[in-house]
């Protein structure tokens, strides 16, 4: 058995780090790499409503959804159809808008959505709705009567 063991130890090379310095340095760049992943977490809410990506609305109509069920005593069921109607509005880019959804920095929270309502079906359940606003652009209609190639009949009259 000696014999065996003589053998393993001159097949086996010790390995010895002659990098010195740098197995520090890696650690120092993924503590600092960590550190400013977890501060950009933290301010992440903290922008406009129409700066947060796409995962970061979510995560706050998610959080909507779940103070307006705790304030209404929603039921699972409810809860859930809440969030599939705003869910399939985010997705149509209807709450894109940050005059449609007031969303609070510091409380890094939605207040409201405008035009989502929801009311009680003949069942009991809730029936939620978005209804999209369609704002356009307000053009001016261009009169006959305001040109000035001739009296206008006021004008006449007077």
């Amino acid at each position: 058995m000696n014999t065996n063991t003589n053998l393993l130890a001159k097949t086996r090379r010790k390995i010895t780090d002659i990098s010195g310095e740098f197995a520090g340095l890696v650690n120092d760049r993924a503590d600092k790499f960590i550190a400013f992943l977890s501060t950009n977490a933290d301010n992440a809410f903290t922008r406009p409503w129409h700066r947060l990506e796409h995962g970061l609305r979510i995560n706050r109509i998610r959080k909507y959804v779940a103070d307006e069920s705790t304030q209404f005593n929603f039921s699972e069921l409810d809860q859930q159809k809440m969030f599939d109607t705003l869910l399939k509005a985010l997705n149509k880019k209807q709450l894109n808008s940050k005059s449609v959804v007031i969303y609070d920095t510091e409380k890094q929270a939605i207040l409201e959505i405008k035009g989502f309502s929801y009311h009680k079906v003949a069942d009991g359940s809730l029936q939620f709705q978005f209804s999209e606003r369609k704002t356009g652009t307000l053009r001016r209609k261009i009169h006959a009567s305001s040109s000035s190639t001739g009296p206008t009949p006021t004008d006449s009259q007077q």
